[in-house]
């Protein structure tokens, strides 16, 4: 950068060079207070053009003199790279395959190996944005697609996963609180994500597990690769690989859709959520903030730019919706969302003919549960109706069960903003697509 003078720049890439690198050239991203005319470095330099006039565009026009480089070294600075502009940069040489280096950090972009068996991931931004339901809503649109009868194989990791890959087969029966009540019992989490997609699809799934997440995504464990592999055995039409949290499946898809939340857009739009756009073959911003769905909404499409031009990016919501009967039953719900979307779900379960006496968005914290399911039972609530999540089974059916209440779990099917779009469509366009490579 124009913030270090260029004969300090200079002795630091000559340094380098002295250590055995081969220099290609540099890409000057930005700031002048240090600059006299033209500078020199001692290798060629390349500047942001005008169409594109920040730190990433300049690195983007040095990849584009200089197409043979494997690795990226930052020597520039603040104020011209502070955090959000050296992610993007990050990004940028991920998305190209390329090593990034700070003077105390490598950035390892992944390459994963990809399974036989056509593939599709279903990725996020960040946790609780709604990765499980559109996957679990995917799942059974695209296993109808391509015949029924277990033509998809979910492979589900989560932090709460198993050691080693388990398979739950859609041949032994459905998910029932029963089953899970006895995963519970036994010390193990029953609520997990594969669980939840289990019960919801009734497709055959695989639990993994993963531990941790790099800037990129890339779990520093995980068993996911054999789930994979495990998948691919059983002779699926196409396995669909569900990311956790921002944490990515360590196994290459042919086609991926990304999620991301309005109530973090900046996960979407900066940092390194353009190099996450750039792994998209669509895009969903979930949300019920219409307004700015539709602002992040037309931001990827700014930043897809014309490469990735037909993007296809949709706004949707959730909605919560029982997956058993609830009707003429009085009932308390119970979610991990917050509490804006309490209202939300007493809406939808009084229209699926519920009355509603409490709708608690604690079930992520024991304690505060605890107190809610007292007063569920106080007020008279014959039905819990839960996620499959968090404390679910070990808290909130154990406690209805105990005091004789029935539980009916809760799905959250993804339902798009503009209502002449077709999101079903869009799943088995993406479901073609991996089956056609």
């Amino acid at each position: 950068d124009g913030e270090h003078y260029p004969t300090a720049v200079a002795d630091a890439i000559a340094e380098l060079i002295a250590a055995g690198w081969l220099v290609r050239g540099a890409a000057l991203v930005g700031g002048g207070e240090k600059l006299r005319g033209t500078p020199e470095y001692g290798v060629p330099h390349v500047t942001a053009p005008e169409h594109d006039p920040s730190p990433a565009g300049a690195l983007r026009a040095a990849l584009e003199a200089y197409p043979d480089v494997t690795d990226i070294v930052d020597i520039a600075d603040e104020p011209v790279l502070v955090l959000e502009r050296r992610l993007e940069l990050i990004g940028v040489a991920a998305g190209r395959g390329l090593r990034y280096r700070t003077a105390d950090t490598v950035v390892q972009p992944p390459d994963f190996s990809r399974i036989e068996t056509p593939s599709l991931a279903i990725l996020g931004t960040g946790k609780r944005i709604g990765k499980t339901a559109v996957s679990a809503h995917a799942a059974r649109v695209i296993d109808k697609h391509l015949g029924g009868d277990g033509a998809v194989v979910v492979v589900a990791m989560g932090r709460g996963g198993p050691a080693v890959p388990i398979v739950v087969d859609r041949a032994d029966g459905a998910i029932t609180v029963e089953r899970l009540l006895a995963i519970s019992r036994a010390g193990n989490h029953a609520a997990s994500d594969y669980l939840e997609g289990a019960a919801l699809t009734g497709l055959t799934t695989v639990g993994c597990r993963r531990v941790s997440g790099g800037l990129l995504g890339v779990p520093a464990s995980s068993n996911v690769p054999a789930g994979a592999l495990l998948a691919e055995s059983m002779h699926p039409s196409l396995v669909l690989l569900e990311g956790s949290g921002s944490c990515v499946p360590s196994v290459r898809a042919d086609i991926t859709l990304l999620l991301a939340t309005t109530a973090r857009p900046q996960d979407l739009l900066e940092g390194l959520g353009p190099y996450r756009i750039g792994l998209a073959d669509a895009v969903l911003v979930m949300g019920d903030d219409r307004a700015l769905a539709a602002e992040m909404v037309a931001r990827v499409h700014e930043l897809a730019g014309t490469d990735h031009a037909q993007l296809p990016v949709v706004a949707a919501s959730l909605v919560p919706t029982p997956v058993g009967n609830v009707s003429g039953r009085r009932v308390a719900a119970f979610t991990t969302a917050p509490e804006f979307v309490a209202p939300i779900v007493e809406r939808e379960l009084t229209a699926a003919g519920a009355e509603v006496l409490l709708v608690s968005c604690n079930l992520a914290r024991r304690g505060e549960l605890a107190v809610d399911l007292r007063r569920a039972k106080e007020l008279g609530a014959g039905t819990v109706v839960v996620e499959i999540k968090a404390a679910a089974i070990d808290a909130v059916a154990e406690f209805a069960v105990a005091v004789g209440l029935d539980v009916v779990f809760l799905d959250n099917v993804p339902r798009p903003h503009d209502t002449e779009f077709d999101l079903d469509t869009l799943l088995r366009d993406l479901a073609d697509r991996a089956t056609a490579r």
